[in-house]
């Protein structure tokens, strides 16, 4: 079954609901109309029934207990409303006083309806205590043009306004259906774009006010951004690790071309210098996937709840001995009862890094503080040194990957300039934050903030 567009689907919808609510609702309030007007009439003559029979009564009083014909053609002839009627007075003797067909009192100009056979007999007595006789009316409904061409124009003025309903409902039917759905092909169009490598976002909002398809265009636009950066972060870390790879690298194969055409002798100095710049180039290439991963978020967070106290004594236990073995003194001052939803792994590479970098950075007979402690729903982590500090210009770029200061981060201390970016990029994916204060040479604090859970 071929599919049929959102336009068209709207469209239809419209028009349905012009036809219920153009042709068929009128017609039932005209049937009702034209009910509720017959029986209108049917009151009005009767009522004007009864005052006929009043002024014949008091006419027959009135002439000494005798019908008199003129004065009886006195009181139908005037009136318009027996036009079209036969009426007929009968006495108490069962004997006919009067009778008029219509054609003796319609005018020319009125006529009833052939098409209209239904007619209506109505018997009134005269007199209250003692019957002087009997009224007899028959009358066809309608009775006369006027009732006629009223529900005439009724009829067909009501048919127009249906018409005209139906025909402007399609247009505006239309004109929405069209609105609807041009955000919907405009979503269409940009997912192929997408998906063929084209992540530019559209110079049109397509925005149209209605909070779902909105939403639906914001959502296109959000992924199309989002494999943008992803693709700006692939070729950004392809050209990074190209670069950072190729120094260590050229190093260790002039260093071995030379001993091999016999420039260089192979000492064990020399020999030495390529190992290191090989475990360089490992540890790069494993802090460079880490990196991958966490940056692409390719991998899993698996949070446990955790007693960071106990998290962050065993970490800082476990630096002790190498902080010791390079002179600098390293304290805690952790608050009880705080507890985090954290990956236990990944978290304990965040503190790591923190720990190696302040231990790089700090010279002997420095300083390094970790401090735990609660701000109103938060856990707060500092990492505190009294090193070399960072200076104001190079504080914004720290995070960035294989970034390194002129002096806080050059190659001879071995840093890659990765591991501060995996922090980030670790913290972020644990939905924390991190910054940094620092004073050039008087050392730098790193704080992390993590919500948290009291421990009872």
């Amino acid at each position: 079954m071929r599919s049929k567009s959102l336009r068209f689907h709207f469209l239809i919808l419209y028009v349905l609901l012009a036809v219920i609510s153009g042709i068929v609702v009128p017609v039932l309030c005209v049937r009702l109309s034209t009910n509720a007007f017959r029986d209108y009439q049917i009151r009005r003559r009767q009522e004007d029934l009864e005052n006929l029979a009043e002024s014949l009564t008091r006419l027959y009083y009135e002439e000494g207990g005798k019908w008199q014909i003129r004065r009886i053609m006195d009181i139908l002839h005037p009136a318009p409303q027996w036009i079209g009627m036969k009426v007929t007075l009968i006495d108490e003797n069962k004997n006919e006083v009067f009778s008029i067909i219509p054609n003796q009192m319609m005018h020319r100009r009125e006529y009833i309806h052939e098409s209209e056979t239904k007619s209506e007999h109505t018997t009134i007595k005269l007199g209250s205590n003692n019957i002087i006789g009997t009224l007899e009316i028959e009358r066809r409904i309608p009775s006369g043009r006027i009732e006629y061409e009223f529900l005439s124009y009724l009829m067909r003025y009501t048919l127009a306004g249906a018409l005209i309903t139906v025909i402007a409902a399609c247009g505006f039917g239309y004109m929405v259906a069209e609105n609807l759905s041009r955000p919907v092909i405009r979503a269409i169009k940009r997912t192929k774009r997408i998906s063929r490598g084209d992540y530019e976002t559209d110079d049109e909002s397509g925005l149209v006010g209605i909070r779902e398809l909105d939403a639906l265009t914001n959502g296109v636009e959000d992924l199309g951004r989002s494999l943008s950066s992803q693709e700006k972060l692939r070729r950004r870390l392809m050209t990074d690790v190209a670069h950072e790879l190729r120094t260590p690298l050229t190093v260790a194969i002039t260093q071995i071309e030379a001993v091999a055409d016999g420039i260089l002798e192979a000492t064990p100095e020399r020999l030495n210098m390529c190992l290191n710049e090989m475990n360089r180039l490992g540890e790069l290439i494993k802090n460079v996937e880490a990196l991958s991963r966490l940056e692409g978020e390719a991998s899993v967070i698996h949070r446990e709840n955790t007693d960071m106290k106990n998290f962050l004594e065993n970490a800082v236990e476990s630096f002790t001995p190498v902080f010791a073995k390079s002179d600098i003194k390293l304290k805690s001052e952790l608050e009880n009862n705080i507890s985090c939803e954290i990956d236990r792994d990944k978290f304990r590479h965040i503190i790591d890094n923190l720990l190696s970098n302040a231990l790089r950075y700090t010279n002997a007979g420095g300083k390094v503080q970790v401090k735990l402690f609660r701000k109103n729903c938060d856990a707060i982590i500092e990492v505190s040194d009294t090193g070399i500090g960072i200076s104001k210009e190079d504080l914004p770029n720290i995070f960035e990957r294989f970034y390194r200061a002129d002096e806080s981060r050059t190659r001879v201390t071995g840093g890659s300039g990765v591991g501060l970016a995996i922090v980030k990029a670790a913290v972020d994916a644990h939905g924390g934050n991190i910054t940094v204060e620092s004073v050039k040479g008087e050392g730098s604090t790193f704080r992390i903030s993590k919500a948290s859970e009291v421990l009872l």
